[in-house]
């Protein structure tokens, strides 16, 4: 009597994308430079204030450009065509 493999669950399934996937890569640095930008708005004028989202978002947009360049890299391993 074979046994069968337990599936992935849900979370399991996105604990896996989050750990190999570029564009999750992506959104981890996106998300954290956004939230820098928030708490550092919040310890200047001690308040959050949306008006100065833009900002945030090219921040956050800008610091996701290097995991963006390595996985259309062919030669980067992580993500690019030279992965496995």
């Amino acid at each position: 009597m074979t046994r069968n493999a337990p599936k992935e669950n849900s979370v399991e399934k996105f604990e896996n994308w989050l750990a190999v996937s570029p564009l999750a890569s992506a959104v981890k640095v996106f998300i954290a430079i956004v939230l820098s930008m928030a708490i550092a708005d919040f310890v200047s004028k001690g308040t959050i204030n949306f008006a100065s989202w833009q900002t945030w978002v090219i921040a956050g947009l800008a610091s996701a450009v290097p995991v963006v360049i390595n996985w259309l890299n062919p030669k980067d391993t992580r993500y690019g065509g030279g992965s496995k």
